[in-house]
């Protein structure tokens, strides 16, 4: 255990992840915890209004959004659980992400409900750990469990 003499930092990247089906179903029975690291970006949808001058004279902002790249080690309490936690969800899938501490981006908790979009990647290597990394986005706007819609008529 870590521990820090003179100045509290933060330090490590505490947290679960829980990968879901776009049904919300879990792809392991429990939580991911050997979480290596995340990448947050905070972003929205800026439009800069200019007056006859060119100067700016005021910003639109909408489609706020916290995108959080996660790269962890599969990991779960058997090597058929391990496994399934190498998977990728399906595109529309979920991830939950919870226990970080209570950080914030944006003023937007960290923990809570994402949407994963694809582009995952699962890194394997004759000499190490497997690594997987996941890129997924949390809209504040879209609070909570979002429903899956089925569009295929």
């Amino acid at each position: 255990m870590a521990n820090s003499k003179g100045l509290a930092l933060v330090y490590g990247s505490k947290g679960t992840i829980t990968l879901k089906t776009p049904a919300g179903a879990a792809l392991t029975t429990g939580a991911i915890t050997t979480i290596e690291s995340y990448d947050v970006t905070h972003e929205a949808d800026v439009e800069q209004i200019k007056n006859s001058a060119g100067e700016v004279v005021a910003q639109v902002s909408a489609n706020e959004r916290i995108t959080l790249s996660v790269t962890f080690i599969p990991s779960a309490s058997s090597f058929a659980q391990a496994k399934l936690a190498a998977g990728l969800p399906a595109v529309n899938g979920s991830a939950t992400i919870a226990s970080t501490d209570g950080m914030t981006v944006g003023g937007v908790s960290i923990d809570g409900d994402y949407v994963y979009s694809g582009g995952g990647s699962v890194k394997f290597t004759s000499s190490g750990k497997v690594m997987v990394t996941v890129t997924v986005t949390k809209y504040p706007s879209l609070a909570g469990n979002a429903t899956v819609f089925d569009l295929t008529v």
